[in-house]
């Protein structure tokens, strides 16, 4: 038997457990499985499916806007042109677009909006002005004006045109003089740093026309609504816009949704108890596996091809947060210090694009490589696998280059427009990379997917369906599915549309398919190690991924709540992203018996029961449970509240919120992946225990640091600017580089240099100096997962109480 198998309930006990858990049962039970996928499945497609109706259904009109005598102010040419030069030249990567995007620059909706209403305000203060004096009634009724004509909705679909007053004309032409100082005068307030980093007067001009569009957007009247194309976001009492009463309900019905959730799941839990305690102390070791108690000093054919994965990763990950570091300087440029403009070679739209896409890329590659590596121990080696795995390797090496590469000669014009989209960056925020690498992605997936199906087809039978080395290809797959999805961003695809398909693909990682493969993962690593049983473990995942589905398919609709969509996607986004919280809500439950698992080890390894402890892996795979909890669940939740939202969107509070999930929860189960198959693939003589509590200790407190010092202060800051003033002013340069962020930024230094120094540096060295310290592969046809037919039986007979 398998390391850490442990004697399965006694079948009279698991006779008492079914009639005593009642209707939770129908949970646990196989044969009700294909119930809950097709449940899933119906609420998820038809939910779905209905964002994507209203997203075109409701999308704002691109027209030509008109002054009431038919003069042209500018094109839909203009806009769409404006568009592709956002994209091309990174600013989303700087800025935001409806709150979408970097929070380095301003929101460029929100700033055009304001913008237009000074514009408008000065323009009818000068007539009133040439008449006479000005009086306080008179700047009274001159701010009705101005609220109550950038309200007014001048849409008119039978002549394709949009008419504006005069005075939204003249802003027009006022705010193309901003932006032309913004882009190409140093000494301008609001500059963007490098100068002339976009010169040409037809591209200022185009830019400004989208930029006025994406506000005109933001306060015009949705047709046959009292309320705006984005429900009168962003907040800014200059134009007057406040949240709307179903920004307000939906709030406090989704709250309520939650304490129900939560009282289900606890009710359903305490049921489920009855079953028995998956953590149930054993006599056998826990924390290691069969292979490295039995002392063999080899693995199986393919294993070893993985270490290149790994350590091509620790390198992109080296350059990811070197690129974090240098877009934190931008705001506070001490490069400047020694005398250095680093902004002239490396300018914030670069790195900061390098920051967001090699974290998930270098994720990727770890998961891809320890997935290879289980492989090796579900089934023998098919023919022709390890050309399959050196392909999808180079396949990798090609991509990040061009990524690398691309993302420095797009963004910085020295492609023309056609190249720059195909080679350089597409533009869009967690989706830079070039089209033509994009393809390559996606094809170097499906090879992925193919390679894993090719193992784990012996599995894929009547009995073995609902196996964990069967959920290695349907959380895999999943996962990849969803990516596909980038195809449908198009260049010049209205924004409410494009920014769909770009969540479709974004939130379905991070929330969805992220979520359903670690939970794999993670259930296949503690099977591995002895902590939790087989049988357990196929009922934890299905149900974990079920509820996952369940609340994140259409909990996307959380990040549409501003993107110009109607009512009923503050209602579906509110409830569904607040029952969220209830699948990681189950990672709490048992979380003080999850640590006990190491003190168990380290005693059964001082009484000579076992030889090796996993400890590092096993640190890793506890973090991930703690940002789940923390970093997705409690600062995720915190901000998606419509009416918190409607004040935090396009704040440091969502920066805070993605740090905590994204390396907290992703990049912490990429490295305890890669560390569990790292402790199989060195000699013994080359594990450094020490130094990898080390790298944990320093990843995790200089994380925690970032936060604490920097980011969550830093959002909260930035809120309350929004209360008293509006968005606009939160995200200007007066306040993103005054003496308040900048020390905290400085701050942020301390956590920063505790993560990169005590754990990327050493974590990078030791996997990267191990290269020559592996144990030799031999062709074992024998695996931990050999034994699973004959527990298969056994499981049968224990558990047919419940699946029978």
């Amino acid at each position: 038997m398998a390391a850490g198998s442990r004697p399965e309930l006694p079948s009279g006990r698991a006779a008492r457990a079914v009639k005593a858990i009642g209707f939770s049962k129908v949970l646990v039970q196989k044969k009700y499985w294909p119930i809950h996928i097709l449940f899933v499945a119906a609420v998820s497609i038809i939910g779905v499916g209905y964002l994507g109706l209203e997203t075109y259904k409701g999308a704002p009109p691109i027209a030509d806007f008109v002054t009431p005598e038919g003069k042209t102010v500018f094109t839909v040419e203009d806009i769409n042109r404006g568009k592709e030069v956002f994209h091309l030249r990174a600013l989303m990567s700087y800025g935001s677009f409806w709150g979408d995007g970097a929070e380095r620059g301003p929101d460029f909706t929100a700033e055009a909006l304001h913008h237009t209403a000074v514009s408008m305000t000065a323009y009818y203060e000068a007539a009133k002005t040439a008449e006479g004096e000005l009086t306080q009634a008179d700047r009274d009724a001159i701010a009705a004006r101005v609220k109550r004509e950038l309200r007014q909705n001048g849409w008119d679909e039978d002549s394709g045109r949009i008419t504006i007053t005069d005075a939204q004309a003249q802003a027009y032409t006022e705010l193309v003089t901003h932006y032309t100082r913004v882009f190409t005068d140093p000494e301008y307030p609001e500059a963007l740093h490098p100068t002339n980093y976009i010169s040409d007067p037809d591209d200022i001009r185009t830019l400004t026309a989208y930029f006025y569009w994406g506000g005109w957007v933001a306060a015009a009247q949705r047709p046959g609504e009292d309320y705006s194309y984005t429900h009168n976001w962003p907040y800014d009492p200059a134009v007057g816009n406040s949240p709307t009463q179903a920004t307000i309900l939906w709030s406090i019905l989704s709250i309520l949704a939650l304490f129900l959730g939560i009282g289900a799941v606890l009710y359903v839990y305490g049921q489920l108890r009855n079953i028995g305690d998956p953590f149930e102390a054993g006599t056998t070791p826990a924390l290691t596996t069969a292979d490295l108690e039995s002392g063999a000093a080899h693995v199986r054919p393919t294993q070893r091809l993985v270490y290149k994965f790994f350590a091509f990763a620790m390198i992109v990950f080296l350059v990811q947060v070197l690129a974090g570091v240098l877009s934190a300087n931008d705001f506070v440029r001490s490069d400047r210090l020694l005398g250095l403009d680093i902004a002239q070679i490396l300018p914030i739209t670069v790195v900061r694009s390098w920051h967001v896409i090699l974290q998930i890329f270098w994720f990727f590659i770890c998961w891809i490589g320890y997935t290879i590596f289980f492989l090796a121990d579900l089934s023998k080696v098919p023919r022709g696998q390890r050309a399959l795995i050196n392909l999808l390797f180079w396949l990798g090496i090609l991509v990040g280059a061009g990524v690398l590469f691309g993302i420095y000669l797009g963004p910085k014009g020295y492609l023309n427009e056609q190249l720059a989209y195909w080679l350089g960056s597409q533009g869009w925020e967690f989706m830079e990379l070039g089209r033509l690498w994009q393809i390559m992605m996606l094809g170097a997936f499906v090879l992925w997917i193919v390679i894993i199906y090719r193992s784990v087809r012996p599995w894929l039978n009547r009995s073995n369906i609902w196996s964990v080395p069967s959920w290695l290809l349907y959380g895999s797959s999943i996962m990849v599915a969803f990516l596909f999805f980038g195809l449908l961003v198009r260049p010049q695809t209205n924004f409410a549309i494009s920014d769909f398909w770009r969540w479709m693909v974004v939130h379905m990682w991070v929330e969805a398919t992220f979520e359903v493969f670690t939970t794999v993962v993670v259930g296949y690593m503690l099977v591995q190690m002895g902590v939790i049983r087989r049988a357990m473990a196929e009922r934890v995942i299905f149900l974990a991924v079920m509820l996952f589905l369940l609340t994140a398919l259409v909990g996307i609709s959380h990040n549409f709540y501003w993107i110009a969509k109607p009512t009923p996607i503050i209602a579906l986004g509110s409830v569904f992203s607040t029952l969220q919280v209830l699948p990681l809500l189950l990672l709490t439950l048992d979380a003080w018996r999850t640590r006990l698992e190491l003190k168990r080890a380290d005693a059964f390894a001082v009484e000579g029961r076992q030889v090796v402890v996993m400890d590092g892996v096993w640190l890793f795979i506890l973090a991930v449970n703690f940002w789940n909890i923390f970093g997705a669940g409690v600062f995720g939740s915190m901000i998606n509240l419509p009416i918190v939202n409607y004040y935090e969107h396009g704040t440091w509070l969502t920066g805070n919120h993605a740090h905590a999930a994204m390396f907290g929860v992703k990049g912490n189960v990429a490295i305890a992946g890669m560390l569990f198959c790292c402790q199989h693939l060195f000699r013994r003589s080359a594990w450094n225990a020490g130094l990898i509590r080390v790298v944990f200790w320093s990843l995790q407190i200089g994380l925690v640091m970032m936060m604490v010092l920097a980011l969550f202060p830093l959002g909260m800051h930035q809120v309350l600017v929004v209360l008293e003033e509006g968005l606009w002013k939160a995200r200007t340069q007066e306040v993103v580089t005054g003496t308040f962020w900048s020390r905290l930024i400085y701050l942020r230094s301390i956590g920063g240099t505790v993560f990169l120094v005590g754990g990327v540096l050493p974590l990078v060295w030791f996997v990267l100096s191990r290269w020559r310290k592996m144990v030799p592969e031999v062709d074992d046809d024998t695996g931990e997962w050999d034994v699973y037919d004959t527990e298969v039986d056994r499981d049968s007979r224990v558990w047919s109480d419940f699946d029978d």
